[in-house]
Order: C-alpha cells, then sequence, then structure tokens
C-alpha cells in the first residue's frame, strides 16, 4: 500500500476495504452481460445494474421520477448530454470559469462547427470564487439560455458552486440545468429536485473503480441519444429505445466497474456522516498542514471548498516541484488539469498549480509521510540543495 497519495480528484486510491474482493468473487460467480439472456446468472446480473442504480439514487435522496444512467465514464457522459441538447446556431450555454475540458472541448467544438455562443455565469468582483446571482437572474430575465453547465466542485482548486441556486434559477426560467458531481458526489449534498441531468464518476468521491460513470435525469427525459447499439430489449427498432435508462445506454455495461460501485455506494450510505465529516477533516487537515511552508503559496479558498488545496511553489515550475514530490514518494497532481479557462481565470495559466488532493480514505501516514517530505525540503531549500 503507497503512502504519500495526494491525487484523489484524479483517482481516489484507497477504496472501501474489501471491494476488489466483492468483485473478484461476482465476477466468477455471476459475470454474465446484463439484458442479453434470461438465463440465472444473466438474471443475477442484472439485478446488480438495476440494484446500483436504486443505490445511487437513494444516495442522492433523488425524487421518484429520476433513473440513474451509466457510461464508461463522466467525460462521455457530459459529451453525451451536451451533444443531446440538439444544440442550433446561436444557442447560448452559460458554463463557470472552472469547467474542466469534458465540458469545455465538447462546446468549443459546436462553437466551431454551428456557432453557438458560450458565455460565463457571472462571478463577484470582490470574490471571484463566489457567484453573483443576483447579476444571473437578471441575465436570464434578459435572455434565455439553452442550457447552464456546472461543476458542483471545481477540479483545480475545490471551490464549492452554489448548484442547488443556481438550479432553482434555472427552473424558474426553464433553462435546462446540467451538474457535474465528479468531484462532490456522495460528499456533497446537490437537491436533484431542480438539477436536470447530475453527472457522477464512480472512481472519484464515489470510491469505485475506474471505468463507470453516468448521469441521473428525469424518466421521461427528452435529449436525443448520442451513442446508438444493442440495449437487449426492443431490438427490432431502428432507433433507441424511448424508455429510460436503455435509450442511453447502448453496448455491453462493464458489470466489473459497476459491481465495484455497488459496493463503494453501500459502504457510503452505511457510514455517510462519517463519510462527509472525514472528507472535510481530512481537507482541512491538508490546508493546514500545507500553509505552514512559506515556500508554498495556497491558491485554493479554505471555506466553501472540498478534496482539494492547490498551490504554488515558490521557484519551481508545477511541474518541476511535482517531479520533486514524486522522486520522494509523493503523488500530486500539476499543470492546468484538463481546465484551462479556471487557471486563466485566477492567473496561473499557463504554468499551472501543484495539486494536493485527499478523500474520505485518506490516513495518517499519508499525512505523516507528506509532512516529513515537505520538512526535508524545507532544509534543502534552505540550502540550496534539491536536485
Amino acid at each position: 500500500m503507497m503512502n504519500g497519495y495526494f491525487d484523489n480528484a484524479a483517482t481516489t486510491y484507497r477504496k472501501p476495504e474489501g471491494m476488489y474482493e466483492f468483485i473478484s468473487e461476482y465476477m466468477s460467480s455471476y459475470g454474465a452481460n446484463v439484458g442479453r439472456g434470461e438465463y440465472n446468472t444473466a438474471m443475477t446480473s442484472g439485478k446488480l445494474v438495476s440494484d446500483t442504480r436504486n443505490k445511487l439514487l437513494a444516495l442522492m435522496n433523488a425524487p421518484e421520477d429520476r433513473v440513474a444512467v451509466f457510461t464508461p465514464s463522466a467525460t462521455i457522459a457530459l459529451n453525451m448530454l451536451i451533444f443531446g441538447l440538439g444544440l442550433k446556431k446561436d444557442d447560448v450555454i452559460y458554463i463557470s470559469p472552472f469547467e474542466h475540458n469534458a465540458v469545455l472541448r465538447p462546446l468549443y467544438h459546436l462553437q466551431e462547427i454551428i456557432n453557438i455562443q458560450i458565455q460565463f455565469i457571472p462571478m463577484l468582483n470582490e470574490d471571484k470564487y463566489e457567484f453573483d446571482l443576483i447579476q444571473l437572474e437578471q441575465c436570464l430575465k434578459k435572455s434565455r439560455p439553452k442550457a447552464i453547465v456546472l461543476s458542483q466542485v471545481g477540479n483545480v482548486l475545490g471551490n464549492i458552486a452554489p448548484a442547488n441556486e443556481i438550479g432553482k434559477l434555472a427552473a424558474k426560467y426553464n433553462v435546462i440545468s446540467i451538474v457535474d458531481g465528479s468531484q462532490s458526489c456522495g460528499v456533497i449534498e446537490c437537491d436533484l429536485h431542480y438539477i436536470d441531468y447530475y453527472v457522477f464518476d464512480g472512481h472519484k468521491t464515489l470510491l469505485g473503480p475506474t471505468g463507470i460513470g453516468g448521469f441521473i435525469c428525469k424518466k421521461q427525459s427528452n435529449l436525443a441519444p448520442y451513442i446508438f447499439g444493442g440495449t437487449g430489449k426492443d431490438s427490432a427498432n431502428h432507433d433507441m429505445p424511448k424508455a429510460l435508462p436503455e435509450r442511453y445506454e447502448a453496448g455491453t455495461m462493464n458489470l466489473v466497474a459497476i459491481a465495484g460501485l455497488n459496493y463503494s455506494v453501500s459502504w457510503i450510505i452505511n457510514n455517510l456522516p462519517h463519510v462527509r465529516k472525514k472528507e472535510k477533516q481530512n481537507r482541512e487537515r491538508l490546508y493546514h498542514l500545507l500553509e505552514q511552508y512559506n515556500y508554498l503559496s495556497i491558491i485554493s479558498p479554505f471555506h466553501k471548498a472540498s478534496g482539494i488545496v492547490s498551490c504554488k511553489a515558490t521557484g519551481f515550475t508545477s511541474d518541476e516541484f511535482g517531479k520533486i514530490l514524486s522522486d520522494r514518494g509523493i503523488a500530486v497532481r500539476t499543470g492546468l488539469h484538463c481546465a484551462p479557462k479556471a487557471h486563466e481565470y485566477i492567473g496561473s495559466f499557463p504554468e499551472g498549480l501543484v495539486r494536493f488532493s485527499v478523500s474520505a480514505l485518506t490516513v495518517d501516514e499519508d499525512f505523516h509521510t507528506l509532512k516529513n517530505i515537505l520538512d526535508g525540503l524545507s532544509d534543502e531549500i534552505r540550502g540550496d540543495e534539491i536536485i
């Protein structure tokens, strides 16, 4: 087991104890294709998928008219939603300054080929991490965009966006809302009564394996499908089925990843108060640890943030300092974090930042390892001995 892992915003390293054993046991006993047969193992696999959907809905306290749709990743889910909007020339999309390339690149592609308009949600001048909800409502009154796309927690700084308030404003003015919960699902509450599409990523805050993501939406969603293929149902239909989730789930499901997600979501539900408290405590502990070192300048806000603390290292580029840490056994993420607009907005473009990130399962040994390395670097920097 590796200690000193602080790249949980990319993927959580430590998983709930027993998850990998559950995956192995389940797949060796019931690893049949879902919806492709009436035999026992296929039916059992179908029950696992259905149970995982229900657990995700329960975790998010979703309304009864919602369904969980599985995709191979949050990136694919966001692409499906953005392209499924059926955008036309001059349609306007609102985004925050903190969006990931999983949002930016599809939108810029559509801007290039059909000339959609991309506008940023207004921010407060006195606090660049706070959204100006008053001005946002004024904008919505004046001219209604097609959709608002928003990361609930930014993957560069960890800043928490007011997704509930923005979702309510979107609903009030009949604007489609898409919330990217990749860095928040299970950790930060989100009121899905006011959110049209909520995206989740299995291998981050949900503590599951890679290869599984998706979104939660109304069962009556009329977004056009983006990927076409077999679903195991309504096979004679030339089009994708009308019913959800099948309409958005072409192809064979990643049952290995869904089994792991089932286990991790069950574990989170059974330990929910502890998980949320521990994640918050770990982030605060990380922040207070990093602020002890005068060669690190913290850029992330302390309040209204989750999971992530990003810094500049005096005298080093982010990549240089990341390599120094890596050589000493510390895992962090450096550079632009697939979110160049966020770095432009906060003034760290093009060099980027050093991003440290925790999860609810970050342990004392991780912090002790990091402290020892940073203490040693303090001595080396004073002696100009770093190589």
